[in-house]
């Protein structure tokens, strides 16, 4: 057998927690908040703009420069030598943003978006300015204006890390084509861009608008993945138009600027409900996506965010509404203290949020005012951030790897690729291979040098041989007053339990998975999980997590169904303060929750029955969901 050893080229990022770049946040007509003491506070700056913006601090958390895609303010709030007339626009949805020179923490490039694909602006190309720092005693100065690069492209402007935690990716989608660009922003300045010809094309809708260029697209901070957001609009009578939202995701190859696999949701598109699509954010994880659209319903101003769950089977298909209401949600934007921050429209002074948006369902707590902007309008925009700044620590190319790597005596290959579409790396083994890769067949240490094109890194991997492959057996089911006895096997060296033992064997009670570490006498360690499933075997009973009351006929009213006949029965439903919402002893009981919000309601069931052996009594405690 022969196993690879991959020494990864990953930049892990940040959570979207703590980040004092992006502590200062200048938006909408005036309007801004401070970020940097942890609780938002709102601010008043010189910058309006009906929507794309950008900012940056330095690590310290010292504001650096904003602008809105045509001027540049530095610290003092004051224009920046050189900072106005740059290519992006006031009424662009991602107007302008922020990247740090790899090599230069002093040193910047603003990207710009066009308005409406150069249909408002006249100007239609993508376009990158220079900032530097060192200049105008350390306020700054837009050393290098507009370079253009191409057009035309939509208002559609984000950013990630190429895989090999230094270089920045840079992506735009060009106007009347299915083609996303992605430049790569290196030492040797900004080169690509790499093509992808995936999805959908957008091009100026039928009756001469252009809602397909509006809207934003964001890729998650793992840079992996890629959503956007964007409309249809068409005019059925001179008087009449249907226009439905659209939201895609892609998965993005952080190695090669490669686009793949599209999928896309939708809404609206009728008389009934006029939608365009607008802001787009991932949680910090990356694991849960949120969008906003808004419009009518009914010919009533209505906007919602909904939530995708990208961990499930069908992540496009798991939309659910987390936010409704009639003045229109903007920009959504994750902030260093862990919310997304949603922008409000209509002469709204305030902000909307997220407060919790790993939590996947109703659980991620919008919050409808939270943070005032004093007297100044929010509006459609807010800070394109997507990153730490300045660059990461040097890369470590096997890290974790070092000291834990075991392998069968067939061989080890150890993979030090770096992958880069411009450039072609050179490589140095302390073997004398000069190849990406080279096979191991002895233990010890190796040394890679590895040339990329602004810099050398050099690291070692520490091959040990051992650690043969054990399995605790198949899934086991029980009774729940059944006792099941797990078994690590026979071998030399040291066994950890998930729950803690360091025994061979241990028993079990409980439903749950079961995972064991055994590590030989050399110090290789393998893992094996058997997942215990109990069983009430004698009067199984089912009470659903959710019910939703809305009338449609699907699961209108929360009920418990029984295989037995219980000789005693008491049903408690609380709401989050521990108020007691709902109680009963009839085991046929139904409840529609009327009179109550929508939330999570915990509750606490005790029921008894005759079994052959003699009376049983089960307690259960849980929450179920009411959803309208």
């Amino acid at each position: 057998m022969r196993i690879t050893i991959t020494l990864l080229l990953v930049h892990l990022g940040t959570a979207g927690h703590g980040q004092p770049q992006h502590g200062f946040w200048a938006f909408g007509f005036g309007a801004g908040i401070d970020l940097s003491s942890g609780t938002p506070t709102s601010i008043s700056t010189p910058l309006s703009t009906d929507e794309g913006c950008a900012s940056i601090c330095d690590a310290s958390g010292q504001l650096l420069f904003f602008t809105n895609g045509e001027t540049v303010w530095d610290r003092n709030q004051a224009v920046m030598p050189n900072g106005t007339g740059l290519f992006g626009h006031f009424s662009t949805s991602q107007s302008a943003l922020i990247v740090p020179f790899p090599d230069d923490p002093r040193r910047f490039y603003i990207f710009t978006a066009p308005s409406g694909a150069g249909i408002w602006s006249g100007q239609p190309n993508a376009a990158y300015s220079i900032i530097d720092m060192n200049a105008n005693g350390g306020l700054g100065d837009v050393v290098t204006a507009n370079v253009v690069l191409e057009g035309p492209v939509t208002e559609k402007l984000t950013a990630t890390r190429h895989a090999n935690g230094r270089d920045v990716w840079v992506l735009y989608h060009r106007w009347e084509s299915d083609a996303y660009l992605a430049y790569l922003v290196t030492c040797q300045g900004v080169e690509g861009p790499v093509v992808s010809h995936v999805g959908r094309s957008l091009f100026a809708n039928p009756d001469g608008s252009g809602d397909s260029y509006i809207g934003c697209m964001r890729l998650n901070r793992q840079g992996t993945k890629l959503a956007g957001a964007w409309s249809r609009t068409v005019a059925v009578t001179p008087s009449d138009w249907l226009s439905r939202s659209y939201v895609d995701l892609l998965d993005f190859d952080n190695a090669t600027g490669l686009l793949s696999n599209p999928r896309t949701d939708s809404i609206g598109g009728s008389a009934q409900r006029f939608s365009q699509g607008y802001g787009v954010e991932f949680s910090p994880s990356g694991y849960v996506l949120y969008c906003s659209e808004g419009g009518l319903m009914t010919g009533i101003g209505y906007s919602t965010i909904r939530q995708y769950d990208l961990q499930a089977p069908d992540p496009m298909g798991t939309a659910l509404e987390v936010a409704n209401e009639f003045l229109a949600f903007g920009t959504l934007q994750l902030a260093p203290d862990g919310r997304i921050y949603a922008a409000r429209l209509n002469g709204t002074t305030h902000l909307s949020a997220i407060a919790s948006p790993e939590v996947v369902g109703p659980g991620c707590g919008f919050v409808e005012n939270a943070v005032g902007t004093g007297s100044n309008a929010s509006t459609w925009g807010l800070p394109n951030h997507w990153d730490t700044y300045p660059g990461p620590e040097p890369i470590d190319l096997v890290d974790w790897h070092d000291t834990v790597l075991c392998a069968a005596v067939e061989g080890v290959v150890i993979d030090a690729s770096w992958t880069h579409p411009f450039h072609v790396p050179t490589y140095q083994w302390s073997t004398g291979d000069t190849t990406p890769s080279i096979v191991a067949t002895e233990a010890g240490t190796y040394t890679v040098e590895m040339q990329l094109p602004c810099s050398t890194v050099v690291d070692t991997v520490v091959v040990h041989l051992g650690g043969p492959p054990f399995t605790l057996g198949p899934d086991l089911a029980a009774c729940d007053d059944a006792q099941v006895l797990l078994d690590a096997g026979d071998a030399p060296g040291g066994v950890l339990w998930s729950t803690g033992d360091t025994t061979r064997t241990i028993t079990v009670h409980g439903t749950g998975i079961y995972t064991t570490w055994r590590t030989d006498t050399i110090g290789c360690t393998n893992r094996s999980s058997v997942t215990v499933t109990m069983r009430n075997c004698a009067c199984p009973l089912f009470l659903p997590n959710a019910f939703t009351p809305n009338g449609d006929g699907l699961n209108d009213e929360l009920h418990v169904r029984m295989d037995c006949t219980p000789t005693a029965f008491a049903f408690t439903l609380f709401d989050r303060w521990g108020q007691r919402v709902f109680d009963t002893d009839d085991p046929t009981f139904t409840w529609d929750g009327n009179g109550v919000p929508i939330g999570e309601f915990a509750y606490r069931l005790d029921y008894s029955w005759h079994a052959e052996d003699g009376p049983r009594r089960v307690r259960r405690n849980g929450s179920v969901v009411l959803v309208r």
